[in-house]
């Protein structure tokens, strides 16, 4: 009887540890997960950061340039138009997902593409071209454009720390049963991982 006792006390603390080791190991991968995404959700906010200053710079040049450059109400008037829809993306203020990253890069590659096209017009207007405001804007939205590509390359890289983890077993269950989604890559195509060239 007491030897019996003895077998079933034993199961009982073998149990026990079992269990408190199952809770700390849950705990564990849970936290981590945690930590995980609070560095995904950091460094996007990092590149809407910069892409928001970027988006700062803009009304700022096209005053400059439409005090010089008369004639190119079309183009300032699509460059604040993209500027304000490419803001609205960028203050949402959540980590994106797919769509709203493809989103963000469609509007990003059109509003490099009219800024490309506003510098090479103060070609035509040399006073605008040696105007201290605009070049310090030019090198300010380079700048920028650099600090952008920087900072996506550790948002994907957060992001890829993150994902690979909810992969891991046994963290993929506890991701399963705390809700945790993989997250979005911000992918450009060949186009867009070069920087802004301002070449005046």
């Amino acid at each position: 009887m007491q030897e019996k006792r003895g077998i079933a006390g034993f199961i009982l603390i073998a149990m026990g540890i079992l269990i408190i080791g199952m809770i700390g190991w849950f705990m564990l991968s849970y936290n981590t997960i945690v930590l995980k995404e609070e560095q995904v959700k950091t460094t996007w906010s990092q590149v809407e950061s910069n892409l928001q200053r970027k988006l700062d710079l803009l009304p700022n040049l096209v005053k400059v340039v439409k005090r010089y450059a008369i004639h190119e109400k079309e183009l300032l008037s699509e460059i604040t138009k993209l500027r304000a829809q490419a803001g609205r993306i960028v203050s949402e203020g959540k980590v994106p997902d797919s769509k709203d990253i493809a989103e963000l890069q469609k509007m990003q590659k059109q509003l490099d593409g009219a800024t490309l096209k506003l510098f090479a017009v103060a070609e035509n207007y040399p006073e605008l071209k040696s105007s201290e405001q605009f070049l310090q804007l030019q090198s300010q939205i380079e700048g920028t454009e650099n600090r952008i590509n920087i900072t996506r390359m550790q948002f994907n890289d957060a992001v890829g720390s993150y994902n690979a983890y909810l992969r891991h077993i046994p963290a993929n269950i506890v991701a399963s049963i705390g809700g945790f989604k993989p997250k979005a890559y911000f992918t450009a195509d060949a186009e867009a991982h070069q920087k802004l060239k301002l070449e005046l």
